[in-house]
């Protein structure tokens, strides 16, 4: 919704950058465009998902139906040609952090995952200089105690 309220005005600043549905909302936009355009009254309300409400529960049966009827265009079930981006998400089951593979396209969630991957990369090149660094301490303070 955040996305649609965002680009339904007209001018510079009505964009849909930045949402990744942008190929769905703008055909949406479109649909609506022709209902405001032939006076048809649209109300679009906000259903949470997961929750049990019947509009939702509703909306997801029609879902289902569509993407297996032959009647229905294609390039709603098809791959877009958005980007996808893999990453594993860690998690913790049993007091051990295991690792879900996960695909989205950008968003908060891949952004953070690559945050983290670079976070990873970034602490293994210093652990890696810096555990050099003591075990060469290490091998100069044993030769100076048999000195001693």
């Amino acid at each position: 919704m955040k996305a649609v309220t965002r680009w339904i005005g007209e001018g510079g600043k009505a964009t849909l950058v930045g949402a990744s549905d942008a190929d769905i909302l703008a055909a949406a936009i479109v649909k609506l465009r022709k209902r405001i355009a032939a006076g048809t009254a649209t109300f679009l309300v906000k259903v949470k998902a997961h929750r049990e409400e019947p509009a939702n529960e509703g909306a997801d049966i029609l879902a289902d139906k569509a993407i297996s009827d032959p009647k229905v265009g294609k390039e709603w079930c098809q791959r877009t040609n958005r980007a996808v981006f893999p990453w594993r998400k860690p998690c913790r089951e049993a007091g051990k952090v295991i690792y879900q593979d996960r695909h989205s396209t950008f968003n908060n969630s891949v952004r953070d995952a690559i945050r983290r991957e670079a976070a990873e990369n970034e602490f293994q090149k210093h652990e890696e200089k810096l555990t050099g660094v003591w075990r060469q301490m290490s091998t100069l303070r044993r030769r100076y105690e048999k000195w001693c």
